[in-house]
């Protein structure tokens, strides 16, 4: 019963591929925290970015999917996963873009991203197993089935280019708790932990316990 106007989080079934470092193409399944895969920057260069450890996977889920397909790709992703499309690279929601809209696959040998040599010639909605959404630690716009694919707004992914390097480094875990605190939604992680949203009171527990645990170490 999975349904377009759900609350699944943007993702992509467990089938969807990125390419590794060393070439190779695996499942979004077998993905692990740190494995750097085929992203692109803004301005279309392609390179190599890490799978942060933010990055979702809940491969018991069964969800709703649109399925664009060009002449030569076709990617499967949730109806409010972005990805660049247009002559401009506009980020828009996979139900935003349209039948004869150009999107960006990837094309190595060139180093960069390249408008598909088709429009997008049809839009299917399928049903498909598995959410996975890989959040890269450097704001890189992820590669999947050889489609640049942003896991969220521009601002946001601007802001997280330098937010998540430092989180990483200084506390994943609290930073996974914050997350639980300003999102309503069960987070299903890369690592298996399962986050479930925080209350009011819980956050203000974990903020008073953090605090003295500062406290304490400062005293040292």
């Amino acid at each position: 019963n999975a349904n377009l106007q759900s609350t699944d989080p943007p993702c992509f079934p467990s089938s969807a591929t990125v390419q590794l470092a060393d070439g190779e193409t695996v499942p979004l399944s077998s993905l692990s925290a740190g494995d750097s895969i085929l992203a692109a920057a803004a301005d279309g260069t392609l390179g190599f970015d890490a799978a942060s450890s933010f990055s979702l996977a809940d491969p018991s889920a069964k969800a709703a999917f649109l399925s664009l397909a060009t002449a030569t790709v076709t990617v499967t992703l949730t109806p409010t996963h972005k990805l660049p499309a247009g002559p401009a690279k506009e980020l828009k929601q996979a139900s935003e873009v349209a039948v004869g809209e150009m999107i960006w696959i990837a094309s190595p040998a060139a180093g960069a991203l390249v408008q598909a040599p088709a429009p997008v010639l049809k839009i299917t909605k399928v049903v498909a197993d598995g959410l996975h959404s890989p959040l890269t630690m450097h704001g890189g716009w992820p590669v999947v089935d050889g489609v640049a694919t942003s896991y969220n707004s521009a601002a946001v992914v601007a802001r997280n280019k330098y937010l998540v390097p430092l989180v990483e480094a200084v506390c994943p875990s609290l930073g996974r708790l914050v997350v639980a605190f300003a999102n309503p939604k069960t987070m299903h992680y890369i690592d298996g932990q399962v986050v479930e949203p925080l209350s009011s009171l819980a956050a203000a527990a974990l903020a008073a316990a953090a605090f003295a645990a500062r406290e304490m170490l400062a005293g040292k």
